[in-house]
């Protein structure tokens, strides 16, 4: 039992490799071997359930060639697979119609469509084989089978009807296949194109077996049902003949199917089943594989030998103990080699026995053509005797016809040309009158189209004068017509003539006078038009002049915040030289001209919040002339672009003009920052970058010890204000960090992208100045980072004030904002570290505003926790009283926050004023 369970654990086995080796993804032809292995699969097992049962687990609609080569497969097991396979198959029926619609919309490489055709094809196919289950797989039917299938007439009419289905299905996929193989261009020489042919094969063979069953079955009708019961049946089968006979011709061309298998040849025409004499010259037509290991050899001769003897070979294993004999095993090989060459000698008998039946049939059927095409010469040479005897007796009757017609012509040209001469005195006395009236009728047509065009809003009331004048050419006509009936009209006819100049001089009086009433409509609504446009561009100067002064008014609240924004001064020497210039233009001194007055607005307004900073980058001293001279520009510009007055404009602008002039005169003026050793400035950088992400690491690191005793210590409202705060200050040096990395990155990428083949060393040599930022940028940070870690320790410990960490806070903000201006001023704007840094500079704002607010919070929620606002407990008198008291608590704290901002302007003065002279003395001693 266990050789038995093991050979049958290998034939599973060998099955399941089969299946998964055969349906594959690649664009290739099904391998022979794997699609026999399981076709001898079915016969030893006696069943295709290893099959269904493998592809069950298969995701067929992952890919289109999945389902090709699994319908490829099928089709093989219906035909060379055992006599149950239909059978078992017509229970996964669905699946092929699941298949089906799945692919029907999806033309993925044109494998859509062939899809849909071939999977409703074989579930044709299945029902087909269940409802006659007489026809196996292979279609071969013998003739005593076919005669038992023809003895119930009811039955041989519906199954003639399906046959004709069967192989509209067939034809469907063929056409399918040839039409994605024409729209891909593919050919059969290469493999995605042999992968699409492969099934055809089957399909040729199928339809040369239909074809023929259907021929003589139809024969079959016709003998025992009228013919008209039939027309549908012989409708339907030419056309299927001519779709097979195109089939089989395309087939032939291709390369491909040239070694593989025998394709049948048709009749020119179809057979006519109401002549039962076409019976006996019809032939069968044969459609067989060449060769056994072809591309797509689907025959199982060469395994009849293995199929017999798959019942001998499970006795000879019942008895494991018995050993098999070399000499039985080669006799069995040799018997076997006998048997191929047996096989393989029929095999050519019977291919050239069908050639030869083939070329039978050719030759019988040139010969019947050669006799039709005989027959149809006699019939046109006799055709053509009769036409020539009946067109020399028609000749001959029509010449005596036409000299009578002669005749009579004459004697009707000779009476018409006497009416002629007549007529002709009569209209040669008419013709000159006429002549006038055409020309006059010209000139007026001439003036109208002339007048349709200047009047284009007038073509109504021009068009009724124009009808009004094709009625009087109407009239003209008319008369025309009479005077060549009778020469009497000719007197009335000018007396109509006489009317029509009348009215036509009348229209012409109207449409001067509508050219002119519509002339002054024009000139009366081009005056409006005018008027709206003033108004509108009042309007518009109305509008702009208050926008300006707004930004004038936003501008000055800027100048307040100077001193708290680091911005280069050579930066601010280029915004100022381009202002001189849009200021001098003579257009700002028209009101109206409300685009140039905007822009000029917009420029002065940034330029001089800019200036004011760079003064007091570059020095304190400078910066009290510079802020001053900017209050009395603002002062200037609102007073000169308020003014309506073109004169008083003039001269307010002139005045704005020449206070610019003397502020950029001031910035020209300011110092340079050149404090520091050209030499040494980058060595300098490095290590101040260096100490500056030390003091940030550390920062964080005593920031988590804060909040590590915060925990222990505290608990409660505390405890939650404490870890707000921590947790801000921690993400905001979680930020700062990120920040400091980005322009690390972004400094490398400037200093490698300038080097221009030098060093490092020389690049911050030559870039002196921005190098110089970089580092006092740096030590801002780290100054401001510890500031922030002893804020927060003080704020925690109860020590220290809230508001020293808002400070702080801001304090570092403003330092790694100085840090990234100083980082973007020389970088590449489509840089993606540039990028980088600007994100990481939004999220250090980001996160220092969340610092504050939660600080503000922890302060409001300890503030309301400890003091309770209570005053039940007042009287009328009392309450009075306290308020007093708390007005003048109020001004009090403003009087003192007045002072402290004073105190403020005048420690920043000092400490910029000591940093100067610390700067000037180590120059000196450097010296």
């Amino acid at each position: 039992m266990d050789h038995r369970a093991q050979l049958r654990e290998a034939f599973v086995r060998g099955q399941l490799e089969a299946v998964q080796k055969a349906i594959t993804k690649n664009e290739v032809p099904l391998k022979p071997k794997h699609a026999r292995t399981i076709i001898v699969g079915t016969h030893k097992e006696k069943s295709s359930g290893i099959f269904w049962h493998t592809v069950g687990r298969i995701q067929l609609e992952k890919h289109p060639v999945l389902t090709w080569k699994f319908c490829h497969l099928v089709h093989k097991m219906l035909r060379d697979g055992y006599r149950k396979v239909p059978e078992e198959t017509y229970r996964f029926v669905n699946r092929f119609t699941q298949l089906s619609q799945f692919w029907k919309h999806l033309n993925t490489s044109g494998y859509g469509p062939c899809i849909e055709a071939y999977c409703k094809l074989l579930h044709d196919r299945v029902v087909f084989h269940n409802k006659y289950p007489v026809v196996p797989g292979k279609l071969d039917v013998n003739d005593s089978q076919l005669k038992t299938l023809e003895g119930d007439l009811d039955n041989m009419f519906e199954m003639t009807i399906d046959m004709l289905d069967q192989m509209d299905a067939l034809l469907m996929l063929q056409d399918r296949v040839f039409e994605m193989m024409n729209s891909l261009r593919w050919n059969s020489l290469i493999p995605q194109g042999q992968c699409m042919l492969s099934p055809l094969i089957i399909a040729i063979l199928d339809t040369s077996k239909f074809y023929d069953y259907l021929v003589k079955m139809i024969f079959k009708l016709h003998s025992q049902v009228p013919p008209d019961a039939l027309e549908g049946h012989r409708s339907r089968f030419r056309r299927i003949f001519e779709r097979t006979k195109k089939f089989y011709e395309e087939a032939s061309a291709l390369q491909y199917f040239k070694y593989l298998v025998s394709i049948p040849t048709l009749p020119s025409k179809a057979p006519n089943f109401l002549q039962q004499s076409d019976l006996e010259s019809y032939r069968t037509p044969h459609a067989y594989l060449h060769s056994e290991g072809s591309e797509d050899g689907t025959s199982l001769n060469g395994h009849d030998g293995e199929l017999l003897n798959l019942a001998e070979e499970e006795p000879q294993q019942a008895s494991p103990s018995s050993q098999p004999d070399p000499r039985e095993e080669q006799i069995v090989m040799l018997t076997r080699a006998v048997e191929d060459e047996k096989f393989a000698k029929e095999r050519l008998l019977q291919e050239a026995r069908n050639r030869i039946e083939q070329y039978e049939n050719r030759l019988l059927q040139m010969q019947g053509d050669l006799d039709h095409a005989k027959r149809e010469a006699d019939e046109n040479r006799e055709e053509s005797t009769r036409i020539k005897n009946e067109l020399a007796l028609r000749d001959a009757s029509k010449i005596q016809s036409d000299d009578a017609q002669v005749k009579q012509a004459e004697a009707k040209a000779t009476a018409a040309e006497e009416r002629f001469q007549k007529m002709k005195g009569v209209y040669d006395k008419f013709r000159s009158e006429h002549v006038v009236a055409l020309t006059k009728l010209g000139d007026l047509q001439k003036q109208l189209d002339a007048s349709e065009k200047a009047k284009f809003d007038k073509e109504e009331e021009i068009t009724a004068l124009n009808r009004k004048v094709e009625e009087a050419q109407r009239e003209t006509g008319r008369a025309l017509s009479k005077a060549e009936g009778d020469a009497g009209a000719v007197d009335e006819m000018r007396t109509q003539l006489a009317k029509a100049d009348i009215e036509v001089e009348e229209l012409k009086r109207t449409i001067d006078h509508l050219r002119e009433k519509h002339a002054n409509q024009l000139v009366q609504s081009s005056a409006e038009e005018a008027n709206k446009i003033t108004v509108a561009r009042l309007e518009v100067a109305k509008e702009s002049g208050v926008g300006i002064t707004k930004m004038f008014d936003h501008c000055e609240e800027e100048l307040q915040n100077a001193t708290s924004i680091t911005y280069p001064p050579h930066l601010a020497q280029a915004a100022m030289t381009n202002l001189v210039s849009i200021i001098s233009s003579d257009r700002l001194d028209e009101p109206l001209a409300a685009r140039e007055n905007v822009f000029a607005g917009h420029l002065l307004s940034t330029t001089l919040s800019s200036a004011a900073s760079a003064a007091y980058t570059a020095s304190i001293e400078s910066y009290e002339g510079v802020n001053d001279q900017c209050k009395k520009i603002l002062a200037a510009a609102k007073i000169a672009f308020a003014d309506d007055s073109a004169l008083s404009r003039a001269e307010k602008m002139n005045v704005l003009r020449e206070n610019v002039k003397i502020l950029n005169s001031l910035i020209v003026s300011l110092p340079l920052a050149t404090d520091i050793d050209k030499e040494v400035v980058g060595s300098e950088l490095e290590q101040e970058m260096r100490r500056m992400d030390d003091a940030i690491r550390r920062a964080v690191q005593e920031i988590e010890a804060i909040q590590r005793k915060a925990r222990e210590n505290s608990d409660g409202i505390r405890l939650e204000v404490n870890e707000s705060i921590l947790a801000n200050c921690q993400a905001l040096m979680s930020v700062i960090m990120q920040l400091v990395a980005a322009s690390r990155e972004l400094q490398i990428e400037i200093v490698a992208a300038g080097k221009q083949g030098g060093s490092p060393a020389e690049f911050y040599k030559r870039n002196h100045q921005w190098t110089e930022g970089l580092l006092s940028a740096a030590k801002a940070v780290g100054v401001a980072a510890r500031v922030l870690v002893e804020s927060a320790d003080g704020v925690v410990t109860g020590k220290g004030k809230f508001e020293h960490l808002i400070v702080a806070a801001q304090e570092i903000a403003a330092s790694t904002a100085q840090l990234f201006v100083s980082s973007r001023v020389k970088a590449d704007k489509d840089s993606s570290k540039l990028e980088a840094l600007s994100i990481a500079s939004k999220a250090v704002n980001q996160n220092t505003a969340q610092v504050v607010a939660a600080v503000k919070n922890g302060q409001t929620t300890l503030n309301d926790d400890g003091n309770s606002l209570d005053f039940s407990y007042l009287s009328l008198h009392a309450a009075k009283k306290e308020e007093m008291e708390s007005q003048v608590r109020m001004l009090e704290l403003e009087q003192s926050l007045n002072q402290e901002r004073a105190k403020l302007a005048a420690l920043r003065k000092q400490h910029y004023h000591m940093a100067q002279l610390v700067a000037n003395k180590e120059d000196e001693s450097e010296e």
